[in-house]
């Protein structure tokens, strides 16, 4: 049975309408772009790709140490949730251990969409492998430094069910608080298009 792509919106820690954070989060986005690096050559079939995080916005008054800090703590934390979510060995049923990264209240609100925030919808597989994991950063980075982050992803999963494969896209944006030094995903914007092959939608 196809289904219609699921589109869902969490609230953050401290209860915050994820509506604000996107206003804010749109004219950061709006004011600046980046042309990525381009690898030079496609994974092959069969080869898992790395997590491809471009600073678009907020590094101007940045030094290089502090970039290079925030892109690493950040992108870690998207690729824990892309692995604790997505890959892994299939057929698998362990999926809420994949919100250790996000506030409590954001993991709450993501567990009771989990057929969208995971892999869930095709825990038969018995395959899912990223082929192409793609983030744009942008920062809300005040004098008094870094404090929070939007990260606008489109994740590409190629999943084998009963010996067809089909593809299956995340895409939407993750919004991401700094709080003791620790990076977490407080609220998020996503849907998830399965390209029609399973039935698991959430609106």
């Amino acid at each position: 049975m196809a289904c219609a792509p699921g589109r869902i919106r969490g609230t953050g820690s401290a209860g915050m309408p994820v509506r604000i954070c996107l206003a804010l989060i749109a004219c950061l986005l709006g004011l600046a772009s980046c042309s990525p690096d381009e690898p030079d050559d496609p994974p092959g079939n069969g080869e898992e790709v790395a997590l491809h995080l471009e600073l678009v916005y907020g590094e101007d008054d940045l030094d290089a140490a502090t970039r290079i800090e925030v892109e690493t703590e950040v992108g870690d934390v998207l690729s824990r949730y892309v692995a604790g979510a997505f890959l892994g060995d299939y057929p698998r049923q362990d999926f809420v251990a994949s919100f250790e990264d996000f506030t409590p209240r954001a993991a709450r609100s993501a567990a009771t969409h989990i057929e969208v925030m995971t892999g869930t919808g095709f825990e038969d597989a018995s395959s899912v492998r990223a082929s192409a994991l793609d983030a744009r950063l942008s920062l809300f980075a005040p004098p008094d430094g870094v404090l929070a982050a939007t990260a606008t992803i489109d994740f590409k999963f190629e999943v084998t069910q009963d010996s067809t494969t089909s593809t299956a896209t995340l895409s939407g944006r993750l919004m991401l608080v700094r709080e003791q030094g620790n990076w977490s995903v407080f609220g998020y914007d996503v849907e998830l298009d399965d390209g029609g092959a399973l039935d698991a939608a959430v609106s």
